[in-house]
Order: structure tokens, then sequence, then C-alpha cells
């Protein structure tokens, strides 16, 4: 551990660079991470709303229009929504701003009626034979915000990915740089300890003990940014929208665990390659 200490002193400049690379790489994956469970809540909820709503003309007569779509065979079921019933879903919208919410109750709102397809896959063909029927003033269902937010996620895990294995492989090469300048420096120390007959396992020890130190702290500053971005952002998120977003305290845990394993071991690996060849030779 002093000998450990001792090197990161000598090298701080070194050992400072990769803790901050190391940290660079962990937030990215804590935040990739962070985001994919986010865009879980929102497609789960999504697809749980994966319904038609059909907006009915108000000189049309809202059961007539219910009975006959209810007769389609690609329809499951329907349900018929009135204008109150529409206003208090959106009352959670609206909190401590009730005025917006009472514009609403004297406006000319239709009912409207939720289809529940039996099969997903044809809703955009089912789409087009609804907005055909006569009664029927809008058509609207979720379809293509799923499509949106898919798209985006797709994207963002993708260049999220390339963006965190270069940061890592960078991390990597910082950290193997480090050590190999400790090694450089202490060559006639390591031949002294050799010498005297510690074994080659206790001197990369040392080495080892300095890669996993970096990671720790790079990994460790990683988490806890990452538990703040969860209390000054994610936990108010989902307070305001519980029904959407839900990101349990544990699964946080859980994720700041898997940082600082990931960034002790990227630390360990590049130590370990960097002292294979210089501990043999010396």
């Amino acid at each position: 551990m002093r000998d450990a200490r001792e090197g990161m002193q000598r090298n701080a400049g070194a050992a400072a660079t990769a803790a901050a690379l190391i940290f660079a790489a962990m937030l990215i994956l804590g935040g990739l991470l962070l985001v994919r469970i986010g865009i879980t809540d929102i497609m789960s909820y999504v697809q749980a709303q994966v319904n038609i709503k059909v907006y009915v003309d108000p000189a049309i007569d809202t059961r007539e229009v219910a009975r006959i779509l209810e007769s389609k065979s690609f329809v499951k079921s329907v349900d018929i929504e009135k204008k109150e019933q529409l206003l208090e879903r959106l009352r959670v919208f609206f909190q401590g701003k009730e005025y917006l919410l009472n514009a609403f109750k004297d406006s000319a709102i239709p009912d409207a009626v939720t289809i529940k397809l039996s099969d997903n896959n044809s809703i955009e063909q089912i789409v087009k034979e609804l907005r055909t029927m006569k009664g029927i003033a809008e058509v609207v269902y979720p379809q293509q915000l799923a499509e949106t937010v898919v798209k985006w996620s797709e994207q963002g895990k993708r260049y999220g990915v390339i963006l965190l294995t270069v940061c890592t492989a960078i991390a990597f090469v910082t950290v193997y740089m480090a050590i190999n300048l400790a090694l450089y420096q202490r060559q006639k120390e390591i031949r002294v300890k050799l010498l005297l007959g510690a074994k080659p396992t206790h001197v990369r020890g040392q080495f080892l003990l300095e890669g996993g130190l970096i990671g720790l702290i790079g990994s460790l500053i990683a988490s806890a940014t990452i538990y703040m971005g969860y209390a000054y952002m994610l936990f108010p998120l989902e307070r305001y929208y519980p029904y959407i977003f839900h990101f349990p305290v544990s699964q946080v845990y859980s994720l700041m665990a898997v940082l600082l394993a990931v960034g002790t071991l990227v630390g360990l690996a590049a130590s370990y390659v960097s002292t294979m060849k210089l501990i043999k030779d010396a």
C-alpha cells in the first residue's frame, strides 16, 4: 500500500489523467444504462397505451358508433370515454394549474371511443379504414410515438456504445502508460526486491494495486455523479410521472456497484498487461 501510494504520488499527473478518463468512460456507461431504464419505462407505457382512440362527430350517437366498431373482426373491445372522463384523466398534467383545466370544461370536446385491437401488427391499415367511416371526426393512435422513441433510443445506444468503447480504450491505454512510467522509474528498485527474494507476483501486486486504485477512484467519482443525477433529476421525474417512470433506488445502487467493479477491472487489466514483460525482464 505504501509503495502504491508513493508510485501514484510520483506520477500524479498520469494517474489523475487516467482516473479522469475512467471517470468519463464509467459516466457514459452509467448514463447509457439509466437511459435504457427510462426508455424501457416509456416503451412499456406506450405499449400499454397502444389503443386507437376514435373521436366521434358530435352530431352522431357515440353508443351507436361504439356498437358498430365492436362488431368489427379486428376489434377486441371498445370503451366509451365521455368529456368528463377525459378531463379527469388530464387532471394529473395540470397539477398546480387547475385554472387551465377549467378552461377545457366549456370547450366542445367530442366523445371518444377507445378501441383495443385483436392484432396490433395491422394497426396502420385499420387506422386508414376507420378514417373513412362516417361519423368519425378523428383517429388518434400512439404508434408513431413508439416508433420515434425506438428510433431515437437505437441511435443514442449506437453512438453511446461507440463513445463508451473509445473512452474505455483511451482509459486503458492511459493506465497502461502510467504504470509503464512507474515501472521504468523504479527498475532498480524492482530488481533489488527480486534479488532479495521477493516473488514477481508480490512486486506485480504493488502495480496492480496502483492501477486498481486509479480505476476505483475514477469509477467512484462516476458513481457519485450518477447518484446525484438520480437524486436531482430522475427522482423528481419519477415523482411527477409515477405512471411512466420507475427508478428503484436499489437499481441505482446496483448500477453504482457495477460501475465500481468495471472501472476497477479496467485499471487492474491495464496494470497487469503493463507489468507482464517489464517484471519478467527485470
